[in-house]
């Protein structure tokens, strides 16, 4: 709804518009994984029109590549992000929109997907896609598992899913993924994957697990002040693994509590405010994707004083 804005197509009031233009192929028919969290999954009986919070209008093609283009020439946007979902014709769909859009304009392309073979890989780089994510979602095998592998019924895996970042990596400069933190993993179980793929030449952006209406709800047993502080440390975990700041971090029963950084350089980073940032591909700021007004964990913009302040009573710093 956010990019419909953004291209003008509808009216749309926001604090902080899109910078990235996030599509999605309409299709009436269900995923054919079952990704426990998405409102596209086969056992979903959530509205089609959404992945997460966010809402997928369906619109005109034509009107909608023409808009991108003028977008992109105008600097209103950064680039466009597609979002796969299986079903039996979503390849050929997918390459037709990718070809489309890139026959109008040379805004860079995003595309979210599952594992595929190393020529389809080779195609994608061919038409025009600039960056690839293949989404893990969760931070371990087990829970990989239990919340969009074998137990759900669903054709993925982890071990493929790795295999598939590895042979992207090859073809594609830089592969991203996606973490939803709060799944049930612990502290260390997601800065220590987030490390892992780091060194393999993978960028990892941070979700926030929301549950939908209609999907099939994942049960936490943290409190809501727990559950934000383990986000928010993760956050600031990553970006200093990512900036190779810290000397090694330390964990007890799953809780880390020694970032292995000076408490100046934990304090300079919050003022910076950069990690707590919507993460992602270049130019994404994914407004409100996974949020409520209540509590945004990735802020779209540059985090203010107010946000600050929050920041640092959500890691426990202050009172």
């Amino acid at each position: 709804m956010g990019t419909l804005g953004a291209l003008g197509l509808e009216l749309v009031q926001m604090d902080t518009p899109p910078t990235t233009a996030y599509l999605q192929i309409y299709t009436e028919k269900r995923c054919k994984a079952n990704c426990q969290f998405c409102a596209q999954a086969s056992g979903s009986f959530a509205d089609l029109t959404h992945i997460a919070r966010g809402m997928y209008v369906p619109f005109d093609l034509e009107a909608v590549v023409r808009r991108l283009k003028m977008a992109y020439e105008r600097e209103y946007l950064a680039r466009t992000c597609i979002q796969t979902v299986l079903y039996d014709t979503w390849w050929e769909d997918t390459i037709y929109l990718i070809k489309r859009i890139r026959k109008e304009s040379q805004i860079p392309i995003s595309l979210s997907v599952f594992p595929l073979n190393t020529g389809k890989y080779e195609d994608l780089k061919k038409i025009g896609v600039n960056d690839l994510v293949i989404p893990l979602d969760a931070c371990t095998p087990e829970l990989f598992d239990k919340i969009k592998g074998k137990a759900t019924g669903g054709p993925y895996s982890w071990e493929r899913h790795i295999e598939g970042m590895k042979l992207a990596s090859a073809i594609f400069e830089k592969v991203g993924t996606h973490l939803i933190i709060g799944l049930g993993e612990s502290d260390e179980d997601a800065i220590r994957i987030i490390s892992s793929l780091s060194n393999n030449n993978v960028n990892t952006a941070l979700f926030s697990y929301t549950y939908i209406p209609g999907t099939q709800s994942i049960a936490s047993d943290k409190t809501e002040n727990e559950s934000v502080r383990h986000y928010r440390t993760v956050q600031l975990a990553r970006h200093l693994i990512l900036r190779k700041l810290t000397s090694g971090m330390m964990f007890k029963d799953g809780v880390l509590i020694d970032y292995g950084v000076d408490a100046d350089v934990i304090l300079q980073t919050i003022e910076d405010g950069n990690a707590f940032q919507t993460s992602g591909c270049p130019g994404c700021n994914r407004p409100m994707a996974n949020e409520t007004f209540s509590k945004i964990l990735n802020y779209p913009k540059k985090p203010g004083d107010i946000e600050k302040h929050n920041i640092k009573k959500d890691l426990g710093l202050i009172v």
